[in-house]
């Protein structure tokens, strides 16, 4: 049954749609920072994205912060830096990625491939930025997995206001029809990394009541 066929059902209870109209994808973001000048410089300089427009607190009748609107296409912003006046006297958010904690754990960037992402690690080694976890692959069955789960390879670090930030490549292809991971996906993926088609084989699709990581304890330890 198609989507929009789906969307024309009822919940008997409520009378209301069973599902929401369809969604392109996530297209922004918009991150809260301590420091409007440091966040533009880290994204511009480090990041590699384009500034669209930007204004300061205060300049913007309606609200008090200000904003800094960044590219990395043709679109005007995928990020949205959103400071405020330094009278406040903010300071970086410290609770890390692991800790207990409630809002933004992370923003990823995609590459197109293992090899930008290797350019990645240099850079970013080339600018003194530390790694809070990875280089990974997000896997419970690839060689090189980590026992968890999108199949992407991924690094972690921080923004200069304590926001966690994502590299990563390759995540993985979805079949719509039964929530599986694309087998023609996984192998050829295989096979680019170095190892047989046939090395390993794609984690089993979620299904409501079942753990996606079922067994990872006993398999790979808990950290």
């Amino acid at each position: 049954m198609s989507s929009s066929k789906k969307n024309e059902e009822a919940n008997p209870k409520t009378n209301k749609k069973l599902f929401p109209p369809k969604l392109n994808r996530v297209q922004h973001i918009g991150i809260k920072v301590h420091n409007l000048d440091l966040a533009v410089e880290f994204y511009r300089d480090i990041m590699g994205m384009k500034i669209s427009d930007k204004y300061e607190p205060g300049d913007n009748p309606h609200n008090p912060w200000g904003i800094c609107f960044l590219r990395s296409g043709n679109l005007h912003h995928e990020i949205s830096l959103i400071g405020y006046d330094k009278k406040e006297n903010l300071k970086p958010n410290r609770i890390g990625i692991r800790e207990p904690g409630v809002g933004l754990h992370h923003i990823a960037f995609e590459v197109d491939s293992k090899e930008e992402f290797e350019s990645w690690i240099s850079h970013l080694k080339e600018n003194k930025i530390e790694f809070t976890a990875g280089p990974l692959v997000h896997s419970p069955t690839h060689p090189e997995g980590d026992g968890t789960l999108g199949e992407n390879r991924a690094l972690y670090f921080y923004d200069p206001s304590g926001n966690g930030i994502e590299i990563f490549c390759d995540m993985a292809r979805i079949n719509e029809e039964d929530n599986s991971i694309e087998e023609k996906w996984f192998r050829d993926r295989l096979q680019k990394d170095g190892y047989s088609r046939n090395s390993c084989n794609p984690s089993r699709p979620w299904i409501p009541g079942r753990s996606s990581m079922e067994g990872a304890i006993e398999k790979f330890g808990k950290k």
